[in-house]
């Protein structure tokens, strides 16, 4: 199985590509980007889209700069 990501502000353009998407009876999800983090890796690793792995490397980060270290 493959996929297509499809990015655009303009809601004429995805509505257009969902109705495609219909025609052809091929399964899509619709995604809210604002609501998604940034991914912090350069390589966009999918590790880091995970929230958890996010939460602790920022506490990690927070104790390190609190003097919190082993």
């Amino acid at each position: 199985m493959k996929s297509i990501e499809i990015q655009s502000d303009n809601k004429e353009i995805i509505e257009a590509f969902k109705k495609l998407a219909e025609a052809f009876k091929v399964k899509f999800t619709e995604k809210d980007d604002l609501a998604k983090e940034t991914n912090p890796s350069p390589s966009n690793d999918p590790y880091f889209e995970n929230s958890g792995v996010l939460k602790g490397i920022k506490r990690g980060i927070e104790d390190s700069k609190a003097g919190r270290v082993v």
